[in-house]
């Protein structure tokens, strides 16, 4: 072969081998984000509100607790005013449904009306509605040493507390608060304006103020009302001021 022509063949391939050395290797296809991790950035997300400032965590700090406020739309108000809401709890909110204080509603469609409606934000694709479910249901209860799995006081929760899971009974609260998650699947009306999703009393110690509005600032101002709504629908059955007092104490173990 000619010399020159040997060396121009040699270069050629002396080029390609330099070329696939510095070629980049093949990558490998990312797996698919974990919902659940998305979700919870999401959550924490202002981007989602309208002006940018407002996320989920907002209102549900500490990871879907509430911040005890209650608003109409994003503008905090006073307590029990006619068209405020009060800002629930989210831990065990897979089991609670129906959603919103209106009820009716599947927890994607709640969580696309808060976005809407209360943050002023544009609809979140399905996408993001599946990403934030599985991060809300990822809100579990805490671990409770004072409550069976069933709603009964465990050995380890004060006498007063075991006394009071009777009187819990004895004033009919379970008809609405359902045991083990203390919720109840339909709305009820219980003369407080309108009829309302029942909330689960999981947590209630930590989730003042009281009913949709905000207008019982503590527990012990919500047991009156809630025995009169009792006594006039026909219950018979009162509760002594100590029994109203181990009443308070199951309710705060809860």
């Amino acid at each position: 072969m000619n010399p020159r022509r040997q060396l121009t063949v040699s270069g050629i391939f002396l080029g390609v081998g330099l070329l696939a050395a510095c070629a980049p290797a093949p990558q490998t296809p990312a797996a698919p984000a974990d919902p659940v991790v998305v979700g919870f950035r999401l959550f924490n997300d202002p981007a989602l509100s309208g002006d940018g400032t407002i996320a989920c965590a907002s209102c549900h700090p500490r990871g879907g607790h509430t911040n005890n406020k209650t608003y109409v739309g994003l503008n905090v108000v006073p307590d029990g005013q006619a068209d405020g809401r009060s800002t629930p709890l989210l831990w065990g909110v897979k089991d609670t449904g129906p959603y919103s204080w209106a009820g009716g509603k599947s927890l994607q469609d709640n969580i696309k009306g808060i976005i809407v409606n209360r943050m002023k934000g544009k609809e979140p694709t399905p996408e993001q509605l599946a990403q934030l479910e599985a991060f809300l249901g990822t809100l579990e209860f805490p671990a409770n040493p004072n409550l069976n799995a069933d709603g009964t006081p465990s050995d380890a929760a004060p006498a007063a507390a075991r006394r009071g899971h009777t009187a819990f009974f004895k004033a009919s609260c379970n008809a609405c608060h359902v045991p083990p998650i203390f919720a109840k699947a339909d709305n009820e009306d219980i003369g407080s304006g309108g009829s309302f999703n029942v909330p689960s009393l999981r947590g209630v110690a930590g989730t003042a103020p009281y009913f949709h509005d905000g207008r019982h600032p503590t527990l012990r101002a919500l047991i009156p009302a809630k025995l009169d709504y009792l006594k006039a629908l026909g219950a018979t059955e009162t509760l002594t001021p100590e029994e109203v007092e181990d009443l308070l104490a199951y309710l705060t173990i809860l």
